[in-house]
Protein backbone atom coordinates (compact mmCIF):
# COMPACT_ATOMS: atom_id res chain seq x y z
CA UNK A 1 0.00 0.00 0.00
CA UNK A 2 1.68 3.31 -1.04
CA UNK A 3 1.04 6.12 1.08
CA UNK A 4 -1.68 8.18 -0.67
CA UNK A 5 -3.81 5.17 -0.02
CA UNK A 6 -3.09 5.12 3.58
CA UNK A 7 -3.67 8.23 3.97
CA UNK A 8 -7.18 7.58 2.59
CA UNK A 9 -8.29 4.94 4.50
CA UNK A 10 -7.51 6.62 7.71
CA UNK A 11 -9.52 9.50 6.28
CA UNK A 12 -12.55 7.76 5.26
CA UNK A 13 -12.33 6.15 8.63
CA UNK A 14 -12.09 9.48 10.93
CA UNK A 15 -14.51 10.28 8.52
CA UNK A 16 -16.90 7.77 9.63
CA UNK A 17 -16.08 7.80 13.20
CA UNK A 18 -16.85 11.73 13.49
CA UNK A 19 -20.58 10.68 11.46
CA UNK A 20 -21.16 7.86 13.92
CA UNK A 21 -20.38 10.24 16.62
CA UNK A 22 -22.49 13.11 15.37
CA UNK A 23 -25.67 10.93 14.95
CA UNK A 24 -25.42 8.67 18.29
CA UNK A 25 -24.81 12.51 19.80
CA UNK A 26 -28.63 13.67 18.47
CA UNK A 27 -29.63 10.21 19.65
CA UNK A 28 -28.12 10.75 23.19
CA UNK A 29 -25.97 7.63 22.46
CA UNK A 30 -22.52 9.04 24.45
CA UNK A 31 -20.24 5.90 24.91
CA UNK A 32 -18.68 6.10 21.76
CA UNK A 33 -17.61 9.85 22.66
CA UNK A 34 -15.90 7.68 25.35
CA UNK A 35 -13.82 5.62 23.18
CA UNK A 36 -13.16 8.27 20.73
CA UNK A 37 -11.72 10.07 23.83
CA UNK A 38 -9.22 7.48 24.49
CA UNK A 39 -8.51 7.02 20.70
CA UNK A 40 -7.62 10.56 19.72
CA UNK A 41 -5.65 10.57 22.92
CA UNK A 42 -3.44 7.59 22.32
CA UNK A 43 -3.07 9.26 18.77
CA UNK A 44 -2.02 12.28 19.94
CA UNK A 45 0.45 10.91 21.85
CA UNK A 46 2.04 9.10 19.48
CA UNK A 47 1.76 11.53 16.48
CA UNK A 48 3.54 14.38 19.28
CA UNK A 49 5.21 12.30 21.39
CA UNK A 50 2.89 13.60 24.42
CA UNK A 51 2.10 12.03 27.59
CA UNK A 52 -1.19 12.61 27.57
CA UNK A 53 -4.02 11.34 30.29
CA UNK A 54 -7.55 11.56 30.98
CA UNK A 55 -8.16 14.55 33.70
CA UNK A 56 -10.53 12.28 35.22
CA UNK A 57 -7.55 10.08 36.41
CA UNK A 58 -6.58 13.00 38.34
CA UNK A 59 -10.31 14.57 39.27
CA UNK A 60 -13.75 12.59 38.73
CA UNK A 61 -15.00 14.86 35.82
CA UNK A 62 -12.66 17.29 35.53
CA UNK A 63 -14.70 20.78 34.52
CA UNK A 64 -13.53 21.99 31.00
CA UNK A 65 -10.28 19.22 30.68
CA UNK A 66 -10.29 15.99 29.30
CA UNK A 67 -6.38 15.09 28.78
CA UNK A 68 -3.52 16.57 30.74
CA UNK A 69 -0.01 15.61 29.75
CA UNK A 70 1.85 17.17 33.10
CA UNK A 71 5.31 16.70 31.88
CA UNK A 72 4.64 19.05 29.14
CA UNK A 73 2.34 21.56 30.61
CA UNK A 74 -0.56 20.56 27.99
CA UNK A 75 -4.26 20.41 28.62
CA UNK A 76 -6.86 19.61 25.52
CA UNK A 77 -10.85 19.33 25.82
CA UNK A 78 -12.05 16.35 23.63
CA UNK A 79 -15.56 17.61 22.25
CA UNK A 80 -17.64 16.31 19.42
CA UNK A 81 -19.58 19.84 19.12
CA UNK A 82 -17.71 23.06 18.24
CA UNK A 83 -19.42 24.60 21.47
CA UNK A 84 -17.18 26.36 24.07
CA UNK A 85 -19.29 24.65 26.59
CA UNK A 86 -18.28 21.18 27.87
CA UNK A 87 -21.73 18.46 27.56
Amino acid sequence: MNSQRYFNNISEWLEVLAQRIKTNDKLNILDLNIHAETFYRDLINIVYKYELQSANVLVANFEAIDLIDETNKIIMQVSSTATKQKN
